[in-house]
């Protein structure tokens, strides 16, 4: 940084001023106590030099006014009077000793070897925020003290800063000072004075310190002077005689705004550029009123910088406990309804495994009781001489003879349909199957039969009756159905054209595979016995006859659904005898009955799931049928369990002693699975998950709430500005 000289009252005086500082210049007196050394410098009115106070052996600054001529006296006087007013202020440099009546005249002060703070600036590459802030704080300090003297310094510069041993600053030079009730102007340097004290006539006023401050701050943050420059400076000198250079210069600041607009560093804070700015506004109305008001915004800067970790950890404290308690509580939270639902699955699958064996039960006793009825009906004499009759008939040999294929009715088929000594044989069936609607209608409980016939030893349809609300569909009279599951008892159907020497007929009561109508597409299943001559033990069978129901005929089956849980029959054979690839097929189902148009395609259960379900393995399940038909009431998890339906077994051992009730009964592949929708079983416990989310989100915003109101009011009371402390 280069020197920028004080300016003076007129231009006569500064060109003298210069002539005599290229005078050469000797100390010319002796100095009592002090032992002159070197020559520190010489200015407009005589020099400096170093020496040693011989008393107290410490060095000291003795300044000779060697050219008294150009010397105001008076001025001079005044500038040792507010020194020694002075003395007792460790920020302003001491007068040490005053010898006006030695030739030269001089007067003595302390020595600060650190040199001045323009030097020190001019050294450096770079100043710290916190360095920059302590030198204006003890420089703001020093001038607080002189103005509670009424002294005001008016010419406040880097140059006119002094720095000690521990680089303390100390205020010097109070050449151009004024006291307070003075009312002649006093200029300062450019670039460092306020706008409105470059005006001969103006007032002596404590702002322009302030402004001097700011200047000084500014210096110390960007390393020059607030809006100086070659360019500016040019202009400014070569603007003609002094008022009109300091008219130049008033434009200049006024025109250039505030300089802290265009600072560049980037690491102030916004509370020391608000200082900054509020020093240097070119409005003297904008300043800080006084240099006291300068130090209460430091003060409370520091107070607020201080306060930073503990408002930081205030507000942030609670922020960071009440995530740490979200992130607890919602991993606890996950855990217990994840623990909740899974015991409610359990239950439910506890549930749904007794509901499961109950339905089988169920189901096994239906189908013993229709067990009852076909062996019943069979052992009956009339039914006996009825078939025999029908199988004397030379129309049945005919049909033997016209040997067609299975889907062509031949004439001999139409034939014997009306063949009246076959007619009574359907007529019987018919009324045997009216007495069973009839017990039906008084007890809904009781069987629901689809169908009777019977199949002759060769396999021929002899007769058969449907119940009401059954249709007859195609010709089945006289037809061939030896190759059907139930007439030889075998796993699976036979090929159509498999023949009858080849086929032997079942010889004891048989639970057949079930089967899908071919009119209605409804699933059903057989239960068929042979038929003999007469109960002679080697009598000679005759028959087979054959009970039909549909599968959603059971009497659970026909209970509406109870709430999410329901039953569906299964079943679980493999079409090519692998116990490892078969799948389940969906032989009744609730949907079912809610089609206008039954579906023929057939709802499959994969081999996975079957497996699954068949080992008892607590997955969720997907339900076919919800996913095929797109009925959003059956569509998503389900919680399902599988009971194998066991068929009725021999009551007596052949000895005729009484076997346990499970004793030789096998199991059927005939399935029933019942299902709970996972959504609705496991509902209360998500609407209080939910229950419990609504209530932490209020807690969280209720703590949040009082948290920053409480923050409100203390930060509103910190931000009140505390009153200055009294200096030392």
């Amino acid at each position: 940084m280069t020197h920028e000289p004080t300016q003076h009252q007129t231009d006569a005086e500064h060109d003298r001023s210069q002539q005599l500082s290229l005078q050469p210049t000797t100390a010319r007196a002796d100095v009592p106590g002090v032992q002159l050394s070197r020559l520190l410098g010489t200015g407009a009115y005589g020099e400096v030099w170093v020496g040693i106070d011989k008393k107290t052996n410490r060095q000291v600054a003795v300044k000779f006014f060697n050219h008294q001529s150009g010397v105001d006296w008076q001025l001079l006087s005044k500038e040792v009077e507010k020194l020694v007013s002075l003395a007792t202020e460790r920020h302003v440099v001491q007068l040490l000793d005053v010898g006006w009546e030695a030739d030269p005249p001089y007067y003595v002060m302390e020595f600060l070897e650190a040199g001045s703070l323009d030097r020190f600036i001019e050294n450096q590459e770079s100043i710290s925020i916190s360095d920059a802030v302590d030198f204006f704080h003890g420089i703001t300090t020093g001038l607080a003290h002189a103005h509670n003297k009424g002294i005001l310094h008016c010419d406040l510069k880097p140059a006119n800063i002094l720095l000690d041993s521990d680089r303390r600053p100390r205020l010097a030079d109070f050449g151009q000072s004024r006291l307070s009730t003075d009312q002649s102007p006093a200029l300062g340097t450019l670039f460092y004075m306020a706008p409105e004290q470059a005006d001969l006539n103006a007032s002596p006023d404590a702002r322009w310190d302030v402004y001097g401050l700011g200047a000084i701050l500014y210096t110390l943050l960007e390393g020059t002077a607030p809006h100086q420059s070659p360019e500016e400076l040019q202009r400014i000198e070569s603007a003609g005689n002094l008022e009109q250079r300091l008219l130049a210069y008033r434009t200049t600041m006024k025109q250039s705004g505030n300089p802290t607009d265009g600072i560049l560093r980037h690491d102030i804070d916004p509370p020391l550029k608000q200082i900054l700015r509020k020093c240097l506004e070119v409005d003297p109305q904008n300043r800080f009123a006084s240099v006291r008001d300068i130090l209460d915004a430091l003060h409370q800067r520091t107070r607020a910088r201080q306060r930073r970790p503990l408002t930081i950890l205030g507000i942030f404290g609670p922020l960071i406990l009440l995530a740490i308690m979200a992130i607890f509580s919602f991993l606890w939270y996950q855990q217990s309804v994840a623990d909740a639902e899974q015991a409610v699955r359990e239950r439910v699958y506890e549930s749904n495994a007794w509901v499961s064996r109950h339905v089988a039960l169920s189901v096994e006793d239906e189908i013993r009781s229709y067990y009852d009825i076909v062996e019943f009906e069979a052992k009956q004499a009339v039914l006996s001489q009825l078939i025999s009759t029908v199988l004397n008939s030379q129309v049945l040999a005919n049909i033997h003879t016209d040997q067609q294929p299975w889907e062509t009715i031949t004439p001999a088929q139409r034939q014997f349909v009306n063949d009246p000594h076959r007619i009574p044989l359907d007529q019987y069936l018919q009324k045997q199957i009216r007495t069973y609607e009839t017990r039906l209608a008084l007890d809904q409980s009781s069987p629901k039969i689809a169908s009777l016939f019977i199949v002759s030893p060769q396999g021929d349809m002899l007769g058969i009756a449907f119940s009401k609300g059954e249709s007859a569909g195609p010709q089945s009279i006289g037809r061939y159905y030896g190759f059907r599951n139930y007439f030889h008892g075998k796993a699976q159907d036979l090929p159509r054209d498999t023949p009858v020497d080849q086929v032997t007929p079942i010889v004891k009561t048989h639970l057949s595979r079930a089967f899908q109508s071919t009119t209605t597409y409804r699933w059903k299943i057989a239960i068929t016995t042979p038929v003999y001559e007469s109960a002679e033990p080697d009598a000679n069978l005759i028959g087979i006859m054959a009970l039909t129901l549909n599968l959603g005929d059971f009497s659970y089956l026909r209970n509406k659904r109870i709430e999410n849980q329901f039953a569906v029959f299964i079943d679980g054979r493999s079409d090519n005898g692998s116990a490892t690839q078969r799948t389940g097929t969906i032989l009744q189902h609730p949907a079912m009955d809610e089609f206008q148009t039954p579906s023929q395609r057939p709802f499959q259960l994969s081999t996975v799931q079957l497996t699954d379900l068949m080992a008892g393995t607590q997955s969720l399940y997907i339900d076919p049928v919800g996913e095929q038909t797109g009925l959003t009431e059956y569509q998503g998890q389900w919680i399902a369990v599988m009971e194998p339906v066991r068929l009725p077994g021999s009551t007596v051992s052949d000895s005729g002693a009484p076997l346990p009730s499970e004793v030789n009964r096998e199991r059927s592949d005939l399935l029933i699975l019942v299902q709970e929708s996972y959504q609705q079983a496991t509902l209360p416990i998500r609407e209080l998950g939910r229950k419990l989310i609504l209530e932490g989100i209020f807690a969280a915003a209720v703590i949040l709430i009082v948290v920053s109101t409480l923050w409100f009011f203390v930060i509103r009371k910190f931000s009140q500005t505390a009153p200055f402390q009294p200096l030392d």
